[in-house]
């Protein structure tokens, strides 16, 4: 009789253990925006980096916490990212590999929302902004 109560406790275990861990809306992982505050389907912002002016430049670039960097590249540098996630913090930093003007752009959904520049030879620029979804 202990062994039926015993295999019997271990399935009820299980069986909660499975509805728990099954469906519900946050299957894809943290930080991640399938619908908008209002419930909609959330709609992906296009971000567009940019860096001009120089001949060359060492580019640092990204979207949130995730980073990535170019090194010794050709200007003009431009990439474009895609975001759904309800806040998004675009930075691109250049440092100019020479003399002269270097620039940084960053444009959301075509629009300009963030523009800067620095002069001199290994002058740093830097943009940062925030847009929300």
């Amino acid at each position: 009789m202990r062994n039926k109560s015993f295999i019997a406790a271990l399935a009820v275990t299980a069986a909660i253990g499975i509805a728990c861990s099954s469906g519900g809306a946050d299957t894809a992982g943290p930080g991640a925006q399938d619908t908008a505050a209002d419930g909609s389907a959330a709609k992906k912002k296009s971000i567009v980096l940019e860096v001009t002016g120089a001949k060359k430049a060492d580019i640092t670039y990204g979207l949130n916490s995730d980073q990535s960097q170019d090194n010794g590249v050709k200007v003009p540098w431009k990439k474009t990212m895609s975001s759904g996630e309800a806040m998004i913090v675009a930075t691109v930093l250049a440092q100019n590999k020479g003399a002269g003007t270097i620039k940084c752009r960053i444009t959301v959904d075509g629009k300009v929302v963030k523009e800067n520049a620095s002069k001199g030879e290994y002058a740093v620029v830097t943009c940062t902004t925030d847009a929300l979804t």
